[in-house]
């Protein structure tokens, strides 16, 4: 079954990284590296995801683009005060999203403000989402920053939604009012990372909460912080047992080819 991987990273450990950088890898993760590992898991496309520590500087997110622009999407970072104009750049070179990575960030409240309303507007009117990680069940603290937004919304790593149940079901609660003022998907990834080691039982109750159509996988290639416990197959086969087989084809094609915008 042909899969797009929804969630890799690809950089070098030289590379200039922003001087709070909360870890900086120690080896290279080369496009060559993520791509000689498709085969073995069916997977022919796959979106980049700017690592969080480069900040803002895209350049080698969009040089990596570039060496195979027909199979490679992005997903970039910015500040509020990036331009229409670098935002039709960076559409144009095949991003389709801009992140926040909000782990860390203890006032999510500036997020509501006039200067992100207006980016996320920006991005709304190129046709481009937003994906989002927050810290563990901290999704419900972003609801004021999304509410009123138009613009489409991929939770990252299943939402990441804490360790208690409590948490949980909090963080469910904020995607169901989410999903009630637009586009709101899930990505299946990064399984590893939650505080709730039950990543099965949690991709079924977002396939209950969104329905299959809002669903995307992703490795999460190269498993930083985690390396040498994973295997890119595996990482793709455990999807086999988190969701029924017939929605298999919408996670690892039709919904990401629709949002990211592949073609066959």
């Amino acid at each position: 079954m042909p899969a797009i991987d929804c969630h890799a990273h690809v950089f070098a450990a030289s590379a200039p990284m922003v001087p709070d950088a909360r870890y900086r890898p120690s080896h290279d993760a080369t496009l060559a590296d993520w791509r000689g590992l498709w085969p073995e898991a069916g997977v022919t496309h796959g979106v980049l995801v700017q690592p969080s520590f480069f900040g803002t500087d895209n350049s080698a997110l969009l040089a990596a683009m570039a060496a195979a622009p027909d199979i490679l999407r992005g997903v970039a970072v910015v500040g509020p005060d990036a331009t229409e104009a670098e935002l039709g750049r960076l559409s144009a070179a095949g991003v389709r999203a801009v992140r926040l990575n909000l782990q860390g960030i203890a006032d999510l409240s500036m997020y509501a403000g006039a200067p992100w309303q207006a980016l996320f507007e920006r991005l709304h009117a190129l046709g481009m989402h937003v994906e989002v990680l927050a810290d563990p069940g901290h999704l419900p603290s972003l609801l004021p920053a999304f509410l009123h937004a138009k613009i489409a919304i991929v939770l990252d790593h299943f939402g990441n939604p804490g360790a208690d149940d409590a948490q949980v079901d909090a963080t469910f609660a904020a995607i169901d009012r989410l999903k009630t003022r637009g586009e709101v998907h899930a990505k299946l990834s990064g399984w590893y990372r939650l505080r709730r080691g039950e990543p099965g039982a949690l991709a079924r109750r977002l396939l209950a909460t969104l329905g299959s159509g809002q669903l995307v996988w992703g490795s999460d290639w190269p498993w930083t912080r985690h390396e040498g416990h994973h295997t890119y197959r595996d990482c793709r086969t455990a999807l086999d047992d988190w969701v029924p087989r017939e929605h298999l084809g919408a996670i690892l094609w039709d919904n990401p080819a629709r949002l990211y915008g592949f073609s066959r």
